[in-house]
């Protein structure tokens, strides 16, 4: 009886907490409470900290979207994040980039201590972090544009910037 009745709580306990809309324990999504900025990353750049895409002083970008990884130009037709702008895009981009998977935003506080050796093209849902010019940004890829040549490549993103290797929200 009474391994009857543990079974009956146990079994009662997990439908409970995997129904409440209230309970954290089993969500892995956004918060509700949270927002972040949201843009449309391009060819023609980014820059975190302003909120824009500088298309005078093209120096000022943090980076832009490209149809080839930016550490192998061989692999082409996808969408990638590289980091920099004009000579700069053309150097090793010092990897300053990490796909951290299909991780909530508001989970990410930190930057990473590694980026990754050879970034993954952006994929819908994931969130990177990336090293900005004059600070970190992490971001959500909400939409993406065409990958092929000739297309139109762009990322739209919900953002948050930091001056510092730690992030608010």
């Amino acid at each position: 009886m009474k391994t009857n009745q543990l079974i009956f709580i146990i079994v009662l306990a997990i439908t409970l907490f995997s129904s409440c809309d209230s309970c954290e324990l089993f969500k892995i999504e956004d918060e509700p409470g949270v927002s972040y900025k949201t843009a449309t990353l391009s060819h023609a750049g980014f820059d975190f900290s302003a909120g824009i895409s500088d298309t005078v002083k093209w120096e000022n970008n943090d980076g832009d979207v490209v149809n080839w990884s930016p550490v192998d130009p061989q692999k082409r037709n996808k969408l990638w994040y590289r980091p920099g702008f004009g000579i700069k895009a053309e150097l090793p981009p010092n990897n300053s980039q990490k796909n951290m998977g299909m991780f909530p935003l508001d989970s990410i506080f930190n930057v990473p201590s590694t980026f990754d050796p050879d970034p993954d093209p952006l994929a819908i849902g994931n969130s990177y972090v990336v090293k900005c010019l004059d600070g970190y940004a992490k971001f959500k890829v909400l939409e993406l544009g065409d990958g092929n040549d000739g297309g139109n490549w762009w990322a739209k993103v919900e953002y948050e910037f930091s001056s510092t290797e730690k992030f608010d929200k």
